[in-house]
């Protein structure tokens, strides 16, 4: 424990003598950013792709030669460009380089087909796409359902020739669009111009829009910079996929910092520790279930043995939270946000509280409102809304869904659709998703607090819990299981494990064990699907089984799943 405490509070001790250079509001530009770098610390390694380095000479040169290529293909100001890669180099080049010229980028969901891609490419307006082979057969299959795109541009030239079929589109290789000057474009760039169009997951419905200026995504890279009191000896980890913001938790931090990114293909259990061992890493970003599978890997002598001071996430399971930091002698910073309003919570460095997604600290005004906006009392849980203090901070609002944006900002707050609580120190603590919260025989649920419950059996890998109707109106509790490898646990032993845990309304009805849970890319459980599917043929049902409940052995109250789950202090 005292390693840990040590990398904590030299982290501490380091930022109070550190001072990150500040950009005045008009130059949060990105190409401004980068080339300011440049200047300063050309030869900084700033990305790091395994073997693979960048650094901010070659950053701003490749940027420009992006730029460039891309204006010869006829692109320029507040046209939209998709980039449906991996986590690779180009990604970042293309990026920066439509930027550079007032151009918007739209990352593309990698694991999308059918609809679900040709809806976000045209939605955005796309008249180019930068594109990897991997993903041909899908765009492939609705090329037909794509008239705006006019340039397809392909990483790997020996894929080439299975895009150049597509008809009335010029094809190219990435290397001929790299292949003009590295001298900026000249292009005139404002703060508040749009750099990107990020759409949400889509775990509740048709996904949309958001907009992203630069200034928001100065202000997003600056407040992480400040909350997890990064320095230029950070070395800063994700394996999260770059169309997703939360991978520029990392890439921007870094940027601003004068730290070091390193970026993996994707979140491995096995292999996240022998990686920042390997490149000395002192932070990495977490989404709640990738804290989860780690814990559930066999126990090593070497978890201890890490260079990480931090990791930055959030849905930290809280039953997991002192645990985790005492196997992998490191913290967990938690923080609440949305693309809309990223990081509008965040845990104090100094005084950190498990459970809570943390206070608003970051230019954001919080609150937590009932169903007509009034805000609630103190331990009431209600909509968390939220308002930003500084012009600029936050997103504008929904591409080409004016009815979106105007529900979004109702009453002049951002209306996150999740259901929070506030407690008296003024730490929030997360709820449920509004749109998944249960009501069963008139008591509310939480799915999130019912699967912290059932992910803390031991032979639990993780879980999903949703409402299906009933039929005596409102919900029954559905919960889909994936056990650990290896392990066996019976529907009616799941069901003993949560009765002295749950209050007996909250206990589920239904159990489906399953190899898997559906998935966004980015590790988020596709809950709408498993709701929609509603009770399926391998759904095990307690009141057919006969397993009946003895309401005085559970707490009536499903507030204490969480208190029940904690240490009585901080060891």
């Amino acid at each position: 424990m005292g390693q840990w405490n040590d990398k904590f509070e030299r982290a501490g001790r380091r930022w109070s003598e550190w001072t990150m250079h500040e950009y005045a509001q008009t130059d949060r530009v990105i190409g401004h950013i980068i080339e300011d770098k440049a200047r300063r610390h050309p030869h900084h390694e700033v990305f790091r792709f395994r073997e693979r380095t960048v650094s901010f000479e070659e950053l701003n040169a490749s940027s420009n030669r992006a730029a460039n290529g891309f204006r010869a293909l006829g692109i320029g100001p507040g046209d939209k460009v998709a980039l449906m890669l991996s986590n690779r180099v180009e990604f970042l080049f293309a990026w920066f380089g439509l930027n550079r010229i007032g151009a918007v980028c739209v990352p593309i969901n990698i694991a999308l087909k059918g609809e679900g891609l040709a809806y976000q490419i045209d939605h955005a307006d796309c008249v180019a796409l930068v594109v990897e082979p991997a993903y041909a057969d899908a765009l492939g299959a609705i090329a037909d359902r794509l008239p705006k795109l006019h340039h397809t541009i392909v990483v790997d030239a020996r894929a080439q020739p299975r895009f150049a079929a597509w008809p009335g589109r010029e094809t190219l290789h990435f290397d001929e669009l790299m292949s003009h000057a590295e001298t900026a474009p000249g292009v005139s760039v404002d703060f508040r111009q749009l750099s990107t169009i990020s759409y949400t997951s889509g775990t509740t419905g048709r996904s949309k829009g958001v907009l992203i200026s630069h200034h928001y995504w100065y202000e997003i890279w600056a407040q992480a910079v400040k909350y997890a009191r990064y320095t230029d000896e950070d070395v800063l980890y994700t394996g999260l996929p770059f169309f997703h913001t939360s991978a520029h938790g990392t890439t921007g931090p870094a940027l601003l910092a004068d730290a070091q990114a390193v970026f993996v293909e994707r979140f491995s259990a096995s292999r996240m520790l022998d990686d920042c061992r390997r490149w000395n890493c002192t932070s990495a970003k977490f989404i709640g279930g990738m804290l989860s599978i780690l814990m559930k890997q066999t126990a090593s002598p070497l978890d201890a043995d890490n260079p990480l001071r931090l990791m930055v996430g959030a849905a930290a399971p809280p039953h997991l939270w002192h645990a985790f930091e005492a196997r992998f002698n490191t913290r967990l910073l938690e923080l609440y946000g949305m693309t809309e309003c990223s990081s509008c919570l965040v845990n104090p460095y100094d005084e950190r509280r498990a459970g809570a997604c943390g206070k608003a600290i970051t230019g954001y005004d919080v609150r937590v409102v009932d169903d007509l906006d009034n805000e609630v009392a103190q331990g009431q849980a209600g909509e968390l809304v939220v308002r930003p203090q500084r012009p600029f901070l936050g997103t504008s609002g929904y591409y080409k869904d004016a009815e979106a944006t105007l529900d979004l900002f109702r009453n002049l707050w951002m209306h996150t659709g999740d259901l929070a609580r506030q407690d008296e120190d003024g730490y929030f603590h997360f709820v449920d998703r509004k749109k998944q919260a249960l009501r069963r025989r008139g008591e509310n649920i939480s799915s999130f607090e019912v699967e912290a419950v059932i992910g803390a059996h031991p032979a639990v890998l993780e879980s999903c819990v949703v409402g299906v109707p009933s039929e005596l109106g409102e919900d029954d509790v559905k919960a889909v299981v994936v056990l650990r490898r290896g392990e066996q646990l019976s529907e009616c032993e799941l069901i003993r494990w949560c009765e002295p845990r749950l209050a007996y309304f909250a206990i589920p009805r239904y159990v489906a064990f399953r190899d898997s849970l559906p998935k966004t890319p980015s590790e988020r459980v596709e809950k709408y699907r498993l709701r929609a599917e509603g009770v399926t043929a391998d759904c095990w049902d307690r009141e057919r089984a006969g397993v009946v409940i003895d309401r005085n052995s559970v707490s009536r109250s499903s507030k204490t799943v969480l208190d029940l789950q904690r240490p009585l202090r901080e060891s």
